[in-house]
């Protein structure tokens, strides 16, 4: 009986201590992942040029050659694509190009806030310019991290003349459609378009009017693609929304085709191409 009561006591000491260790190997988990939290905090500047500033009437009031346009991508963050939309607005858009001049070189104060447990995402003081939007264009963002790992946010533009944009923010939230605005006062964003060469507009006009239509109202999941299958729309976090609508039209904006499609793997698709840039460096931009 004795040796009996021995074995039973042993064996609730071995559970007590596989218990004790593995709440200890949990809570040394969330410790490290909050230290990583902590030290990630000013990981991400807003990157700003290291040289002159320039006065840009010479180039917006004349003939734009591929040189002129080159220095207007230094001196703005904005390429062809952004500097024609702008132009062809007339006097009011060459105001909006000198206006994302004075924003990109301007200081801005990096602040960040905390949106859940070892989440963080980070913004300036101010909400700065963006070129004109057009249906099918996507916003892209590094700003978001999960403790050392960034995950941006990414969102796709359903109507571009009042500047909405189609996205999915977080858990117990559905996609919706909000602004602009969510981005213009984040770190960083690049505005890219589908490139017309691999997309005809009316593929891009369907994909806009399908997300619309099909695509808000979504419960929110972070893991989209890992935890659930890619091609499966019941879940969805911000760039697998995009990439199921462009899917759907037999376009694969998943530019390493893994399980999971990030905003990252938006940034770096072949069919995209860069509008504007803000707060990346403009050589390297997010790769």
């Amino acid at each position: 009986m004795a040796k009996e009561k021995k074995k039973k006591l042993s064996r609730r000491i071995t559970a007590l201590i596989a218990c004790g260790a593995f709440i200890l190997f949990l809570a040394l988990i969330a410790f490290g992942l909050q230290i990583a939290f902590w030290a990630s905090h000013g990981s991400i500047g807003c990157v700003q040029p290291d040289y002159e500033r320039l006065d840009l009437d010479g180039y917006l009031d004349g003939e734009l050659t591929d040189e002129d346009y080159g220095v207007l991508y230094r001196q703005t963050g904005l390429t062809k694509i952004g500097i024609d939309r702008a132009l062809k607005k007339g006097e009011t858009g060459k105001r909006l190009i000198k206006q994302i001049q004075a924003d990109l070189f301007e200081p801005h104060e990096v602040m960040f806030g905390q949106v859940a447990p070892y989440a963080c995402t980070d913004y300036i003081e101010k909400h700065v310019a963006n070129t004109y939007l057009e249906d099918g264009d996507i916003i892209i963002t590094s700003s978001t991290h999960i403790s050392f790992v960034r995950i941006g946010h990414a969102g796709l533009v359903t109507n571009g003349n009042l500047a909405n944009v189609m996205q999915a923010n977080a858990y117990g939230t559905y996609s919706r459609i909000g602004t602009v605005r969510d981005f213009t006062d984040r770190v960083n964003f690049i505005i890219l378009r589908p490139n017309p060469d691999l997309i005809d507009k009316a593929v891009i006009d369907e994909v806009v009017k399908y997300a619309t239509a099909n695509l808000i109202g979504i419960p929110y999941e972070g893991l989209a693609g890992l935890l659930t299958n890619k091609n499966d729309i019941r879940k969805t976090q911000c760039a697998h929304v995009i990439w199921y609508a462009f899917k759907q039209f037999g376009i694969d904006l998943d530019s390493n085709g893994g399980c999971m499609v990030v905003p990252y793997d938006l940034a770096n698709s072949a069919y995209l191409q860069p509008v504007q840039v803000f707060g990346f460096d403009l050589d390297k931009l997010w790769r």
